[in-house]
């Protein structure tokens, strides 16, 4: 594992079951040979393009990643945004890349029962990797007692600070959460450390892929939060009503920061497919983090 996927792209005529065919797979490691990238596939970022190829695959239906189940036409939810619409049975266009991602990273391994980790449990992408992998473990985080013991018996884990062994998973996969941290790199250093060696992070972050300094929304001194700008609350799948506060969002520089850290590989992966069902507005694909230890 760890060289550059190849490349599918059939854009511009009929692919799989009579459609615009999408199939792509890529491993960036820096802005510069991302944004060639876009340059040199201009449909990726062509909303007609992107809405007709939406329409194909709501039409025509699609394939969810690890389970093979069928998604019949017409059951994936019309999406004003591709990146978390596509909604079906819970998952959405981005929660199938990972699902594709994790996938690809285990037929590459030759692996059949990894030990995976995930720092969410109540989703529907954590209920789909918990019946699929009898060695997943997924837990929340809430510093609310109440909300905590409702939850008992999901573990309750900060992830700057966990309570897992070292070295002890094959993946591990954070989705939509890193944002949500006071440290980023303490939840990178952690993830480093229950990882085996080898082993793989991969989920998605709002990133800056134009950019290659993070925005920092906030920050945490002596337990006290600082705004550094207007406060931004995305969902919390524990407390709908308080939402989780946006600590920072990464630009590139998150892929060195990573590699200080320790990991031996770190890399944006851009992902597409019609035939899974994810895609993305602006620029075709979904972005996932993938750090190697």
């Amino acid at each position: 594992m760890g060289q550059p996927m190849r490349l599918f792209l059939h854009a511009v005529r009929r692919g799989w079951r009579g459609r615009y065919a999408v199939e792509l797979d890529r491993r960036f490691a820096d802005r510069a040979s991302f944004l060639d990238f876009l340059a040199e596939h201009p449909r990726l970022q062509d909303r007609h393009f992107l809405d007709a190829l939406t329409a194909r695959i709501r039409r025509y239906g699609a394939r969810e990643p690890l389970t093979g189940a069928k998604i019949r036409a017409g059951m994936l939810s019309a999406p004003p945004n591709l990146r978390d619409g596509l909604m079906y049975g819970g998952l959405t266009s981005r929660a199938r890349a990972v699902m594709a991602a994790i996938e690809s990273l285990l037929v590459e391994a030759g692996t059949k029962e990894p030990v995976i980790y995930a720092p969410e449990a109540v989703t529907s992408l954590a209920l789909r990797l918990r019946g699929r992998f009898s060695r997943f473990i997924g837990s929340e985080y809430t510093e609310n007692p109440n909300t905590a013991a409702s939850l008992y018996p999901i573990p309750i884990m900060d992830l700057q600070a966990l309570n897992l062994p070292d070295a002890t998973f094959d993946i591990v996969t954070t989705n939509e959460v890193l944002e949500h941290v006071p440290s980023l790199d303490g939840a990178l250093r952690e993830i480093h450390r229950i990882l085996k060696p080898g082993g793989y992070h991969i989920g998605t972050v709002p990133f800056l892929y134009t950019q290659d300094d993070s925005i920092v929304r906030a920050r945490l001194e002596a337990n006290q939060v600082i705004h550094l700008m207007p406060p931004e609350y995305h969902d919390n799948p524990v407390d709908h009503e308080l939402g989780a506060l946006v600590f920072e969002i990464p630009g590139w520089n998150v892929l060195a920061r990573a590699r200080a850290i320790g990991f031996r590989e770190a890399h944006i992966r851009y992902m597409a497919s019609a035939r899974y069902a994810f895609v993305s507005e602006d620029i075709g694909g979904v972005l996932l983090l993938e750090l190697r230890k």
